[in-house]
């Protein structure tokens, strides 16, 4: 305590100096804060949709990557489908229809724009990782081939509709029987609906599949933008996604592993992008640290000089300097994850209106932001400390 007391004594003398360091701290922890929220709401989002797809095999038509072609890209057809049923270890494939709700791109960067997601939501019990989404207000399931659609917490932010209000989608109206909880991941931005009403949007959204639907003889119909394929149990599932392949070699298959490995390697590099801004304005932080005590030791070498002939050790003195460089770093990182969490705060607010928050402060984030300062800037003061302490005493003389 005696030795916070005197680092705390110190800085108050040099207020100028002490409170442009903390400043500039300040600034880089809240940087810090903002890109890792940033990079935290990404990593739910992602997380979410790799919970989807490795509790399933997901499966494609070709010419797309399965996890792309969810959304768009080449059709499975009713013969395809039927033939996923037939591959030994399947034990059921649930037809997913899914495109965008609008013609509109997102909103805001790192969001998804509203998707219709048309699935048997009874199927989706079978996935093996990811727990059915639960409703806040309303029931789960709309009703299959109605006019029912259950909304994601984004999209009825988004479209600012309740229980029981209507909702318009891709020209045609629907009605709003239950919201989803928030997930932080993929369906909040969902509109969901049951796979037969959303195969009928998606054709009479597209003329080119009206056309191909008045083709006399045409036996298409059901279709889908994908399909989640679920192993039976005892089952391997990348032993079921390798028999796919076999089985239909036309269609891109993307089993539990790759899903991991796509969804992992695409967040890594986003990551690492986002929280390494952070941690550079950081270190450029750091650095006013290490100036900010060069200059105190060049001003206090008298003091250094005679602590050390009264009997102070060059341990006690590293000590002294240390503290009151972490004292450095204990405010700015206080100040900059306060004006951090009210700029996530704001910013949330301010998204929010336009449908999705695109930050997130976990506790994990809060805790890095309020001790990676403070211990940055106790290594930035080392160097400085150890110079002060191998001062000679007989510095003493000479500024006396």
């Amino acid at each position: 305590m005696l030795a916070l007391r005197q680092a705390l004594r110190e800085l108050r003398r040099r207020r100028l100096r002490s409170a442009l360091t903390t400043g500039g701290i300040a600034i880089g922890v809240a940087a810090l804060v903002l890109l890792g929220g940033l990079s935290e709401k990404m990593s739910r989002l992602v997380a979410g949709g790799r919970d989807f797809a490795t509790g399933q095999v997901t499966v494609s038509g070709a010419g797309t990557g399965a996890l792309s072609g969810m959304t768009r890209g080449g059709l499975l057809t009713a013969e395809q489908l039927q033939a996923l049923e037939r591959v030994d270890g399947v034990a059921a494939v649930a037809p997913i229809v899914m495109f965008p709700a609008a013609d509109a791109p997102a909103v805001l960067p790192f969001t998804l724009a509203p998707l219709v997601f048309g699935v048997d939501v009874d199927k989706l019990v079978l996935n093996r990782r990811s727990p059915q989404p639960r409703v806040s207000t309303g029931r789960l399931a709309p009703a299959p081939a109605s006019d029912e659609v259950v909304l994601g917490n984004q999209v009825a932010r988004l479209y600012d509709v309740r229980l029981g209000d209507p909702i318009t989608v891709r020209g045609q109206r629907f009605h709003v029987v239950g919201i989803l909880e928030p997930t932080l991941t993929g369906p909040d931005s969902f509109v969901f609906m049951s796979f037969p009403t959303a195969q009928r949007l998606l054709i009479d959204s597209e003329p080119f599949l009206r056309r191909l639907l008045l083709v006399p003889g045409s036996n298409l119909l059901p279709i889908a933008t994908a399909a989640a394929v679920f192993w039976a149990t005892g089952e391997d599932a990348e032993t079921v996604a390798a028999r796919i392949r076999e089985r239909l070699p036309g269609l891109s298959v993307v089993s539990p592993r790759d899903a991991t490995v796509q969804l992992d390697r695409a967040v890594a590099f986003l990551n690492a992008l986002i929280v390494g801004s952070g941690l550079v304005a950081l270190l450029v932080a750091s650095l006013a640290v290490t100036n900010t005590m060069f200059m105190a030791i060049v001003e206090r070498r008298r003091e250094i000089g005679l602590r050390r002939v009264v009997g102070a050790t060059r341990r006690q003195v590293i000590a002294q300097l240390l503290v009151e460089a972490t004292a450095l770093g204990v405010v700015g990182s206080t100040l900059g994850l306060v004006a951090g969490a009210l700029a996530v705060g704001g910013l949330n607010t301010l998204t929010e209106r336009l449908g999705a928050a695109i930050f997130l402060v976990t506790p994990r984030l809060a805790i890095a932001a309020a001790l990676l300062p403070a211990g940055l800037a106790a290594i930035a003061g080392l160097w400085p400390a150890w110079r002060a302490a191998r001062l000679p005493p007989t510095e003493a003389v000479r500024y006396a």
